[in-house]
């Protein structure tokens, strides 16, 4: 018979083996999970505590739409999106959708007619493009003139922690709670685009006009992806 066979059997009818084997079993279990415990103790703990912490973090932009549209003067676009049109490309960048972006381009199509264009035809007036961005009841507005480019952004989580090398008064809990989005970042995100045209002067003959401008639209979703940790501050004499 072998050795493992004569242990089975021994196992089966001598207390003494049955004992031992129940002690193995116990530690086997017992340990991993009293090391497990001990460890997110000290996680939390660790984060839980007042005191100065380090924020690694990282935004990724995920496309929304890209669009545009020839805006009369005085009038406005309504433009509405959700997040359950990329629902898997936020799940892939970390879930935690943080603001929403629009970035605008636009050129100048004033035009100008009379007798005396030919000769002196005046200058081109800048129109305003303004688009305000809404989200579960939070807005922000943002204008530029033509000919270019502007960007607006809307965020609702407190990305100025970003900026800081060292973060102190605040535990890595709060910290982690004040970049994280949770739910409220997702949902539906309306944006509103508006054109204030402007036509310039002309001499004599010539008139100009400006009935409006062509604008083209690119919106994102901001995902942040960050670590809070302890600081340590390492002695840069040793």
């Amino acid at each position: 018979m072998s050795k493992v066979s004569d242990f089975v059997e021994r196992v089966k009818t001598e207390r003494d083996a049955q004992i031992l084997v129940a002690g193995i079993l116990f530690f086997t279990i017992a340990f991993p999970v009293a090391f497990a415990s001990a460890a997110a103790g000290v996680d939390s703990a660790g984060l839980s505590a007042v005191g100065d912490y380090v924020v690694n973090g990282e935004i990724d932009t995920i496309l929304l739409e890209e669009g545009g549209e020839y805006i009369q003067d005085g009038d406005e676009w309504p433009v509405s999106q959700t997040s359950d049109a990329v629902r898997n490309e936020i799940e892939t960048a970390g879930g935690n959708v943080v603001g929403i972006r629009i970035t605008m381009t636009y050129d100048e199509d004033e035009e100008f007619s009379g007798l005396t264009c030919a000769a002196a035809s005046g200058s081109d007036a800048p129109d305003t493009i303004t688009a305000t961005l809404e989200h579960n009841e939070m807005t922000n507005s943002g204008s530029g003139e033509n000919p270019g480019s502007h960007t607006v952004d809307l965020t609702w989580v407190n990305l100025s922690l970003l900026d800081e090398e060292v973060i102190s008064g605040m535990s890595g809990t709060e910290i982690s709670d004040e970049l994280n989005a949770g739910d409220d970042g997702l949902g539906a995100y309306d944006i509103v685009i508006g054109v204030t045209a402007a036509a310039g002067n002309a001499p004599g003959a010539c008139s100009r006009s400006d009935n409006g401008e062509d604008v083209s639209w690119t919106i994102e979703l901001l995902v942040l992806d960050f670590t809070v940790a302890p600081f340590i501050e390492v002695d840069a004499t040793l």
